[in-house]
């Protein structure tokens, strides 16, 4: 009878173990790739792990590569690799929609209007196109302003605050040249069209696009024509580096204490809180005008291939990693704050936390501005515009010249291709 009993109980629990791994089986797995680095992506799948545990899904992460990630998911879908769900900056996401590679959520996300009215003011704008919706905003990518604390408090300059003026930073950044004469007075910044439109649309202006995706086309009004001349002004000055300048290495010289004011993204944050540099630093938004402030859109993202086997499954793991998915991330890595209102106060709480308060403030206070211009072309068009106009800009920015000529002529030149694409 014992014999019986041990044959019985060996044969239940062996049923239930098969059990188990029944269930494991019966998991549809569903496929991730992004650019971010090894420690992020650990945090993602483990916060996938635990957010699906008691699902049917189960979500792996794939680690891209940063230096040719798009070629890569390129290379990955045409090869039907294991891809659902994969990061794109909002233009990139567009261009696979128009070449068919990416699923349309919008019948999805219909089904589910509360979380997409989660999302900050303006974050969908650069995934729809036409009313379709062809990704969702995950990270929030703004720029503004890292100082050394240290090199201003010696030299008896100003510390940025969260309401200063763009006046106030040419006014510091001219003292900074003017103290040292072989350092500009401040690096990074985007003299392009997209970079200098911050300063027109902040003096009431016009943006240069109505809209990050498919705009009617570009516009250069008086504002813009004056914020152009003082970019230009400045660049001549030698307080901003020359359109051709090569600043690759500048995010190092910051951290080694060499430079000291740097036009950049905020996951610099991240950076210099994980591993601290020798001085005190500071983070301050883009400047507002005399009118109010803008700040560049730029929001990175997820899309799901439009030939996933698993579309409901796949939109699922969408939805998670547009939003709960950055609660425990943020926590660990500090990158940028979620595109969805549910966990963005992570970010802003970890780098409050970390000593940085004035650096979360000033993340929070970019992205709610109303006004946010584009920071690309975003469209088919996109290279042939951008070739046409670098030309003829980077030229008189660096040169001087006649500005309200030569940029009418572009906007004449890029607005033919842009209807001509449409």
């Amino acid at each position: 009878m014992r014999k019986l009993l041990c044959v019985l109980l060996s044969m239940f629990m062996l049923t239930g173990l098969l059990a188990g791994v029944a269930a494991a089986d019966d998991k549809i797995t569903i496929y991730v790739t992004d650019w971010e680095n090894d420690q992020m992506n650990a945090e993602i799948q483990k916060a996938a792990d635990e957010y699906f545990a008691d699902s049917n899904i189960k979500v792996e992460v794939l680690a891209g590569s940063y230096s040719d990630y798009g070629q890569q998911i390129t290379a990955m879908i045409t090869a039907g690799d294991n891809l659902d769900v994969f990061q794109q900056g909002y233009d990139q996401g567009k261009t696979r929609f128009d070449q068919g590679m990416v699923l349309d959520m919008t019948d999805a996300l219909a089904a589910d209007p509360d979380f997409v009215a989660g999302f900050y003011p303006g974050a969908m704008d650069g995934w729809t196109s036409n009313g379709h919706v062809y990704g969702l905003p995950g990270l929030a990518n703004v720029y503004g302003v890292f100082y050394n604390v240290d090199w201003l408090t010696a030299n008896g300059l100003a510390i940025p605050t969260t309401d200063w003026t763009w006046d106030d930073l040419w006014d510091l950044a001219a003292k900074i040249h003017e103290i040292d004469p072989n350092l500009y007075g401040l690096y990074n910044f985007d003299t392009g069209i997209f970079g200098t439109a911050q300063l027109g649309v902040s003096e009431g202006g016009a943006p240069f696009i109505d809209k990050p995706i498919d705009p009617s086309g570009v516009t250069v009004d008086e504002k813009m024509v004056e914020a152009v001349k003082k970019i230009s002004e400045l660049d001549i000055a030698g307080i901003l580096p020359s359109r051709t300048y090569e600043g690759s290495s500048l995010q190092s010289q910051f951290e080694a204490g060499t430079i000291p004011l740097l036009w950049y993204g905020q996951w610099e944050i991240n950076a210099l809180i994980q591993t601290p540099p020798s001085f005190q630093w500071g983070y301050a938004p883009s400047p507002k005008g005399s009118v109010t402030g803008a700040t560049m859109y730029d929001y990175t993202g997820w899309c799901v291939k439009k030939t996933t086997e698993h579309p409901e499954e796949a939109m699922e793991v969408a939805k998670f990693l547009a939003s709960a998915c950055y609660g425990p991330v943020l926590a660990v890595t500090p990158v940028a704050a979620c595109a969805h209102e549910s966990t963005a106060q992570v970010f802003f709480d970890t780098v409050a936390a970390a000593g940085h308060p004035e650096a979360a403030d000033a993340v929070q206070n970019m992205m709610e501005r109303e006004y946010k211009v584009a920071v690309r072309f975003g469209g088919s068009w996109a290279d042939d515009a951008s070739k046409i106009w670098d030309v003829g800009y980077n030229d008189l920015v660096d040169k001087g010249g006649d500005f309200e000529g030569v940029l009418a002529k572009l906007v004449q030149q890029v607005n033919a291709i842009i209807e001509s694409e449409q």
